[in-house]
């Protein structure tokens, strides 16, 4: 059986909650923060709206599965998948009202309130890129280099990839962010994302053509290269 070292923003952000009480629905309550932020925090964690659309809240069983294989990460996925995408005016006003609340911790870059207000900033080209799929039907993200991908893109990672695979999967996911930065400039201006820098870095590894603003069907079978003996007998002779 394959384990998959999965390791998204969701994760890193659920796992550094406790919960704060076993009654209710489970609530995230970060620590080592503000009583305004960890009540801002809770407060989106119970949220009615985000708790019926494809938010951070409906990956929290990710937390105990970063080792688990993709039978029993893909249940996960489905749910959230199928769930609608949360509204923008939505998640752009939750965002907001968290900047505001947890405004000190997000200043000294506290890791799970960024995380969040990323996620939150960032949650359409979000919802997008984990739902893709591969040609065998598996999602994206559960691939390592397209995990890298997303880590890199949200923050998660500051390093970027240095083994980039050119692949469909990650031209959707790259394209997706790039075409939401281009349509909504105003979303990257308190995130700590350079889309210039992200583009640039990009290009050198797949060329211009990879971004260029088009998401391919990622569940379409590769294309076959032709054999050597079709090569040689479709060679002009002269």
């Amino acid at each position: 059986m394959k384990f998959l070292p999965i390791s998204s923003l969701f994760i890193f952000v659920l796992v550094a909650f406790n919960f704060v009480s076993a009654q209710q629905p489970a609530v995230p309550a970060p620590q080592n923060v503000s009583s305004a932020c960890q009540q801002e925090v809770i407060k989106l964690a119970s949220s009615s709206d985000l708790n019926s659309c494809a938010s951070f809240i409906k990956l929290y069983a990710l937390q105990n599965k970063t080792m688990q294989s993709a039978a029993s990460l893909t249940p996960i996925y489905d749910s959230y998948c199928a769930a609608p995408k949360c509204n923008d005016n939505i998640t752009s006003a939750d965002a907001v009202e968290l900047q505001t609340q947890c405004q000190s911790e997000l200043a000294m870059k506290d890791p799970t309130t960024s995380y969040l207000h990323t996620i939150l900033v960032l949650n359409s080209p979000v919802k997008d890129s984990l739902c893709f799929k591969n040609s065998s039907g598996g999602y994206c993200d559960m691939d390592d280099n397209s995990a890298a991908v997303l880590n890199y893109l949200l923050g998660l990672n500051y390093t970027q990839p240095t083994d980039l695979s050119c692949s469909d999967c990650n031209k959707a996911i790259f394209n997706t962010f790039a075409n939401y930065f281009k349509s909504n400039p105003q979303s990257v201006t308190t995130l700590s994302i350079d889309p210039t820098s992200f583009e640039n870095f990009v290009i050198s590894k797949c060329g211009s053509s990879f971004l260029d603003g088009t998401v391919p069907n990622t569940t379409s079978a590769p294309k076959k290269i032709k054999a050597l003996f079709d090569l040689i007998y479709e060679y002009p002779k002269v």
